[in-house]
Parts: structure tokens; C-alpha cells; sequence
């Protein structure tokens, strides 16, 4: 929803309502002055009341927001419904029934049409279409630990952090980790702690050997493990000898299955289902990388600088898209690619998605919907408003905890609540139909 903006459908409908009302009132008193007997002071009040609040209804409307629209115009129809009723019985009560207009009937129909019209409109994703603030870079010669360890932070949670509420960036990590002392809910290890963990854990007799031994190949990632110094020249640190806590980190972060913390993984604890961050779906480049590993490196200990190890950026100053990416916006417009949209909507962090390269997620079902989706809505518990596949998926998309999956292969439902239900604010019209098609039709390969 746009919050600054009228709908001009509810102000049209708002409008038609006032008309309607006044039209029923020179109606009523017509018919008083021209039969004998009838109160057309008593009529002629109520009506004129209708009339006059129906008007005034529709003078606060154009005070209101979209949003406000929509809950505010349901007095409104209460209020033409009740004038419809009322002159009904007028009609009734004078037995002249027979002289009532077809425009009662006619009104009738047609305020419920536009009722059912502007509600189907208004739940419809909107989105503000504004073009992206221009890029501004910074004076490296500026950029602080504190500002680069925010910068960090920013990733991780997104601009605006709210106490008490899940606050998930760029980085996404929140989807899954915790971050605070004995907060041990989250489907992945708990982070607090994880500066001090990481220079002892390349010590301990499980990360040298398990699941795989140090100086062997990662076969999804081509990460070797255990050796700084082979890792992707871009994300490289500078002196590389020697096996670092902060190599465990970046390790962590760029190969998630050469260690997996017990009682995390898949597959006996030898697959992590964390993906991996400098590649799709999440892709975070150099810079924005070595911030967050700034930030896990000094966020135990905020304002103390001391664990940090990851240096300032140097050369080429960040620029400000990329301080600030994890706060960006995400939108997608339709006229993307698929497999680009649903990278931008994060879909491969927890799904497994037939024909979208990387998308190996296991945090949530694999989305099998072209046989899934019409076996869930005849499930017994399946309790959304879907009569179709493609309207489940839709609906999966939109609503996400209408239905909960269950995970056969732990026996228990996938926890509710981890995807997140705002994606009717992150996808066009156009956009949404476009990828409920492609997932309306996927299947296992083969």
C-alpha cells in the first residue's frame, strides 16, 4: 500500500454513496407531497440525516490515506445499506410497494459489486515504484571501525532494528540464527560468543576431521578446507600463512558444511543448511563480507575494537548502495528473469527449487507444487481458502502461515513463522502471477 495516497476507486464509491442518498431523500419527499396523510416531516428527517451524514462520511474520506480508506469505508456501506432498508420499509409502511423504483434494487447491486470490486483491488500487492536514491560513494580516508562494523550490523538486521521484533537484512541471518546470551531457539547455532569460539574450534579434533579433513575439497562450494590462503583471491586476507579464528569465520560464512556445529546439520551432521553468503540468492560482495565479519568479531563487545582483525577497506572506497543495501527495499517488478526474481525474494535460503540454479535450501519444503499444492488443500488440516493448486501457491506466498508443511523426514510441522508474510509489499501484480506460474508447475527433475 502507498500510505500518502487516496484510492480513487473508494473515492469514487464514496461519492456515488453521498448521490445515492441524496437521491433517495428527494425521492421520499416527492412521494410525501404527492399522497394525503403521509408525515413527511418524520421522513423527510430521516432521510435528510442519511443524506447529511452520507456527506459527511464523504467529506472525512478525502482526509484519509489508502489505508485508512479501507478500514473507514465500512461504515459508509453500513450507512447506504441501513438508507436502502429504511426505504424499503417506507414503501412498505405507505403500501405503495408497487411504485418503488427499480433503482432500489438497481443500487443494491451495484454497491455491491463496486464493494467486492475495490475490496479484490485493494488486496491486490501494491507498491511504491520510486526509482532507487543515486549512488553516492564515500572518502574512504572518512570510514571508521565503528562506521564499518555498523555497516555490518546494517547487513545483518537491516536499518531500523526494533527491540522485540525480528529485524532481518540483506544478510538474512536472523531467519535462523540468535545473537544474544542463552537464546538457543533458533534453527542454527547461536552467534553470541562466536569471536572468542572461533579461535579454539580449528583446534578441536571435530573441525580438523569432520565432515570432511582439513585439505579437502568442499565439493559444493570448492572451498579447501583449513587453508586461508586458497581461498578466492577477492575475498582473501592479506597474510594468509597461518590458520586464523578469523579464517574459521570466513570459512563458516563461504562454505557452511566444511564444519557443522552438532546437532545443526542435515544428513548427520555432515551438510549445514545454511547457504552460502557471497553467492546467490544473498551475494554479498568484498566489502559488505568483511563487514559482518567485522561485526561478529566486535559485537560481544560493543565499542571495544580490539577483536577485530578484519582490516578497513582500502583502494576504492565503498560506496553508499552498499553500506546501505541491507536496508534497500526489495522489489520485484516482473519484468525480470524468473530465476532472478526469485533470488531477489531470498526463495533459495530455504527451498529447493527445481530449475533455479543454487536453489538447495532445506530450511523449509521443497517446492514440488505441481504435485503438492492440489494434494495439501485436501489435507484434513489444510484450513486456507485455496480451491486450486496455483491459488495454494498464491496463497503460500502471500499468507504463508494459511498452511504449515510438514516435515516428513523430522516428523514434526516446519516451524511457523520463518517465512516471512510481506511479500505482497515486495512484488508487483504482474510479478506475483508470473512467479506463482513458474511455481505453480514445478516437480521433481526427472
Amino acid at each position: 500500500m502507498l500510505p500518502e495516497q487516496a484510492d480513487i476507486l473508494w473515492t469514487f464509491v464514496t461519492i456515488i454513496f453521498t448521490l445515492f442518498s441524496l437521491f433517495v431523500f428527494a425521492n421520499v419527499i416527492q412521494h410525501c407531497r404527492s399522497r394525503e396523510g403521509t408525515n413527511t416531516v418524520l421522513w423527510g428527517s430521516v432521510f435528510g440525516a442519511g443524506f447529511i451524514v452520507n456527506l459527511m462520511m464523504t467529506n472525512h474520506m478525502f482526509d484519509l490515506n489508502q489505508q485508512e480508506q479501507l478500514g473507514f469505508i465500512s461504515n459508509q456501506v453500513l450507512a447506504v445499506f441501513l438508507t436502502l432498508l429504511i426505504w424499503g420499509l417506507f414503501f412498505k409502511s405507505e403500501n405503495i410497494e408497487s411504485q418503488s423504483p427499480p433503482l432500489i434494487r438497481a443500487a443494491f447491486f451495484y454497491s455491491t459489486i463496486s464493494i467486492l470490486l475495490a475490496g479484490y483491488t485493494n488486496w491486490l500487492p501494491q507498491q511504491r515504484s520510486d526509482p532507487p536514491p543515486k549512488p553516492q560513494a564515500i572518502d574512504a580516508s572518512s570510514l571508521t571501525m565503528d562506521i564499518y562494523v555498523g555497516m555490518g550490523e546494517t547487513i545483518v538486521f537491516g536499518k531500523e532494528r526494533v527491540a522485540g521484533s525480528k529485524a532481518i537484512g540483506k544478510g538474512q541471518c536472523p531467519l535462523c540464527h540468535t545473537f544474544d546470551a542463552g537464546d538457543n531457539i533458533g534453527r542454527c547455532p547461536n552467534l553470541f560468543g562466536v569471536e572468542e569460539r572461533s579461535h579454539t574450534r580449528i583446534k578441536e579434533d571435530r573441525y580438523l576431521n569432520d565432515p570432511i579433513k582439513i585439505g579437502e575439497k568442499d565439493g559444493a562450494t570448492g572451498i579447501i578446507k583449513g587453508k586461508p590462503d586458497q581461498v578466492p583471491e577477492e575475498y582473501r586476507r592479506a597474510d594468509a600463512s597461518e590458520l586464523t579464528g578469523e579464517d574459521y569465520l570466513r570459512e563458516s560464512l563461504m562454505c557452511p558444511s566444511c564444519y557443522v556445529v552438532k546437532g545443526y546439520g542435515k544428513a548427520g551432521d555432515t551438510k549445514s543448511p545454511m547457504p552460502v553468503i557471497n553467492k546467490p540468492p544473498i551475494s554479498l560482495g568484498p566489502v559488505e563480507f568483511n563487514a559482518v565479519m567485522a561485526w561478529l568479531q566486535a559485537k560481544d563487545t560493543p565499542g571495544d575494537f580490539a577483536n577485530v582483525t578484519i582490516p578497513l577497506p582500502t583502494g576504492e572506497a565503498p560506496k553508499k548502495e552498499e553500506e546501505e543495501e541491507g536496508d534497500a527495499p526489495v522489489f520485484v517488478t516482473g519484468a525480470e528473469p524468473i530465476d532472478e526474481m526469485i533470488n531477489t525474494l531470498g526463495c533459495p535460503l530455504c527451498h529447493t527449487i527445481p530449475g533455479i540454479e543454487g536453489a538447495v535450501g532445506e530450511l523449509g519444503p521443497k517446492l514440488h507444487e505441481k504435485i503438492n499444492a492440489p494434494n495439501r488443500i485436501k489435507d484434513p488440516n489444510y484450513k486456507g481458502k485455496a480451491k486450486t493448486g496455483r491459488d495454494y501457491v498464491r496463497e503460500s506466498i502471500l499468507n504463508p502461515n494459511a498452511y504449515i508443511v510438514f516435515n516428513e523426514a523430522e516428523g514434526e510441522p516446519y516451524p511457523e513463522g520463518v517465512m516471512p508474510a510481506d511479500f505482497a509489499n515486495k512484488i508487483s501484480v504482474s510479478g506475483l502471477d508470473k512467479l506463482v506460474d513458474f511455481i505453480s508447475n514445478t516437480q521433481p527433475e526427472g
